[in-house]
């Protein structure tokens, strides 16, 4: 995997899945044919909203690791 300055280093194949996941309910497609307009919406918006937390966590996390990591080193080392 090649790092750059526009990677997100916190995404992973989890969010990939519940993205995918949350475009097919709004979308509507296969698992959603027999439910409702309602019924979809709903879906969708629990769908959009466990990967709004799911990026929260992974983004909370991602900031631990990294405080974690350059705890004992000098601020100035690092953005270099």
């Amino acid at each position: 995997m090649r790092i750059t300055e526009k990677s997100k280093r916190w995404w992973d194949e989890e969010l990939s899945d519940q993205l995918k996941i949350t475009r097919d309910a709004r979308q509507g497609k296969e698992s959603n044919r027999n439910l409702d307009q309602a019924a979809k919406l709903k879906r969708w918006k629990t769908e959009k909203d466990k990967i709004r937390t799911l990026v929260r966590e992974k983004k909370k996390e991602c900031w631990q690791a990294f405080c974690e990591e350059n705890w004992e080193k000098d601020p100035l080392e690092i953005v270099k």
